[in-house]
């Protein structure tokens, strides 16, 4: 079978998402019916370069990578796809930030980086700092939108952190620098409004970007339900 330019770029984004949906992928633009997408998963998936991950608690499909994909995608890719963990949690997570990105895009973000082009090390005022969104969402040269996935798993403190290293991350001009902006959004999507309204109480004074927290419902997103 021959691969395809688009058959690349897919399965390159589901391995960077962890794992997508059939109708994920319709609603990123991969294709267009639910016949010609499951046609093509199957073919791929009977070379060898996805595989189904069945789950009596979701009601479709979801498609990974195998290790195969990395003789096309390349090693970098292939050690992201060995390191990763098939958790249930992980997985959900996973669904709910692409749930977030498809409705980023329908809000007019033209392009998307995922977490693995996003996390970055650096020191400022004597301090050591990772910040490590889940994604980001460019909706024009000038506005960028960081996003954070909350499923209420994060103790407050940690996620204080996380706001922290994000403000730093501005003040040491890494944003500016590693971006091209001097400052950025960040969205925070939780299950809950009292979650979201709690986490939007951690945001640092004087904080040198927004920090919008809504529910998965409020922003319109739909949320995935955990299971085990």
């Amino acid at each position: 079978m021959r691969l395809t330019a688009r058959d690349v770029t897919l399965l390159r984004d589901i391995a960077l998402s962890h794992t997508l949906t059939r109708d994920q992928m319709i609603a990123l633009g991969y294709f267009n019916t639910v016949t010609r997408t499951n046609r093509r998963l199957k073919q791929l998936s009977d070379i060898g370069l996805l595989k189904r991950l069945e789950t009596p608690f979701f009601s479709q499909g979801l498609y990974s990578v195998t290790p195969k994909s990395a003789e096309i995608l390349g090693e970098q890719i292939g050690l992201i796809v060995a390191g990763r963990t098939g958790s249930p949690r992980f997985i959900q997570h996973a669904l709910c930030l692409t749930n977030a990105r498809i409705r980023l895009i329908q809000r007019g973000a033209t392009t998307w980086k995922f977490e693995q082009q996003l996390r970055c090390w650096f020191r400022f005022a004597g301090n050591r700092y990772e910040i490590r969104p889940d994604g980001l969402a460019v909706i024009d040269s000038n506005r960028h939108i960081a996003v954070e996935v909350d499923l209420g798993h994060v103790a407050p403190a940690k996620f204080e952190e996380k706001l922290y290293a994000f403000q730093a991350f501005v003040a040491a001009g890494k944003c500016q620098e590693l971006w091209g902006v001097s400052t950025f959004r960040l969205l925070t999507l939780s299950p809950g409004k009292t979650r979201a309204d709690n986490l939007s109480k951690l945001t640092p004074p004087k904080c040198p970007f927004e920090h919008f927290t809504t529910t998965f419902e409020e922003f319109g997103v739909p949320s995935v339900g955990a299971w085990s």
